[in-house]
């Protein structure tokens, strides 16, 4: 998933739904001038996620917020926060209904900077359709190792 992120990136980087933290250890390790800011709406597993990156010696790294990816987004775009070159997610589009899924991928798409990425996992194809209609260079990539298999979705705005 975060392949396309190169080795030592030193910009902003947005993580949606960041769970328990598994991805966002790994980016903090990859690229650790990075500015990330991650988001979990779950304030249990914002503090898993917390004390995960604690565990890694990566503590300070990465601004954690137990809060819902709409808010984080709306913030960012009130303060005039820098629009970050990759919004990656992993928020299961799939148990939102259409009007909120479409709110959130417009969202991201005004986040997103010019010539950015949003890298979407999901473990279906299902909104492949709604993605593409804001982001038209859209690349999916199925993870067939993944228990269930999953794909994910790379956007390039």
């Amino acid at each position: 998933m975060i392949a396309p992120i190169p080795v030592g990136y030193c910009g902003q980087i947005v993580e949606l739904g960041a769970g328990t933290g598994a991805l966002t250890v790994r980016l903090a390790k990859k690229c650790p001038e990075a500015r990330i800011l991650a988001c979990e709406i779950n304030p249990t597993l914002a503090a898993d996620s917390k004390y995960n990156l604690m565990q890694a010696g990566l503590n300070g790294r990465v601004k954690m917020v137990s809060d819902s990816a709409e808010h984080v987004l709306a913030e960012m775009a009130r303060k005039g926060i820098q629009k970050p070159d990759y919004v990656l997610s992993g928020i299961p589009l799939g148990n939102f209904g259409r009007r909120r899924t479409m709110a959130l991928i417009d969202a991201i798409g005004r986040t997103v900077r010019e010539g950015g990425l949003y890298i979407q996992f999901q473990h279906s194809l299902l909104d492949q359709k709604r993605i593409r209609a804001r982001f038209p260079n859209l690349r999916t990539v199925p993870v067939l190792l993944n228990f269930p298999p999953a794909v994910v979705y790379y956007a390039r705005r």
